[in-house]
């Protein structure tokens, strides 16, 4: 069986992802954007899901598993939104 990769809640936090309410079987955590709002939702059957609220309207950006904290950091490049950890 195949392990897959779920961000931590320490990994999002330092990404500036908030934890937010969410409903069983699932946890969210959400951060402002330029122009909306950016969501991960993380599946307790390993999914992960990436939101994005722009205008009042969701789009779904991505659903599926990870491999790593590598392709993680990609996918979140793929979509535009930050993946590096700011300075303090």
């Amino acid at each position: 069986m195949s392990s897959f990769y779920q961000p931590s809640a320490e990994l999002l936090r330092a990404l500036g992802f908030a934890p937010y309410a969410s409903p069983p079987g699932q946890v969210r955590f959400s951060r402002a954007s330029a122009c909306g709002q950016e969501t991960i939702v993380l599946y307790h059957d390993a999914e992960v899901s990436l939101l994005e609220v722009v205008n009042g309207q969701i789009l779904y950006s991505f659903q599926g598993r990870l491999a790593s904290e590598a392709e993680f950091r990609v996918l979140l490049r793929q979509v535009n939104w930050e993946a590096s950890i700011p300075c303090l």
